[in-house]
């Protein structure tokens, strides 16, 4: 059985141009888009990936592994405030809502909640601020995020230098502007920055007077 708001490990069955079927043992498939999959995996090898509902409510699947999964608790940041609650990052490229009545008190856009994760009556990936009804649940600490968070932006920071750049970039960390990472890394400056010096630390890449090399 494929569970929603989980990591699971599934088996490659069918290849397709745009991404691969996974299986469980049971006959179940989701998709994983091709920008997923790891490079040299092909059917019959195992993945670990979690599963969540894309914006047409699909379910779907990622080798990114969020900060929180179902049955879970954690502080996350709140993305948007809309008419029918918050948004909150979960680390995955849709957020979950926030319900208000599942909000202990009203926030904002930016503040850092802690949330229960759940599947609610829909059948979609959805967040409470009653963590307390939820004593059982496995709490994922503050410092674990934090390492995420900066783990996670390296691999992207990677990836789309690898795939999107052909790995270089002709900016440093230090030259680029703040509108530029935003375009082509989709993420923060200061995100960024963090990024480019844990990839630098571990050797992955080279940084000129102008510009930032993957190495090979």
């Amino acid at each position: 059985m494929i569970e929603l708001g989980k990591n699971q490990t599934l088996k490659i069955a069918r290849e397709k141009d745009f991404g691969v079927y996974l299986e469980d043992n049971e006959g179940a498939s989701v998709l994983l888009p091709k920008k997923q999959v790891p490079n040299g995996k092909t059917i019959g090898d195992e993945l670990s990936v979690f599963v969540y509902k894309d914006s047409r409510d699909r379910l779907i699947a990622t080798t990114q592994k969020p900060l929180v999964s179902v049955g879970e608790i954690a502080k996350v940041m709140v993305k948007d405030v809309t008419k029918i609650g918050a948004f909150v990052d979960i680390g995955l490229e849709r957020d979950v809502l926030l319900p208000y009545h599942e909000m202990r008190y009203e926030v904002k856009k930016g503040d850092s909640v802690e949330v229960y994760l759940y599947v609610d009556h829909s059948q979609r990936l959805a967040a409470t601020m009653y963590t307390k009804k939820h004593a059982n649940a496995t709490v994922i600490k503050n410092d674990e995020i934090k390492s995420y968070f900066y783990e996670q932006n390296a691999d992207e920071v990677l990836r789309i230098l690898t795939e999107k750049f052909e790995g270089h970039v002709p900016y440093t960390d230090k030259t680029v502007q703040p509108d530029e990472i935003q375009r082509d890394f989709g993420m923060s400056k200061a995100a960024f920055k963090r990024s480019v010096g844990k990839l630098l630390k571990e050797g992955k890449i080279k940084i000129t007077k102008t510009s930032i090399f993957c190495l090979y």
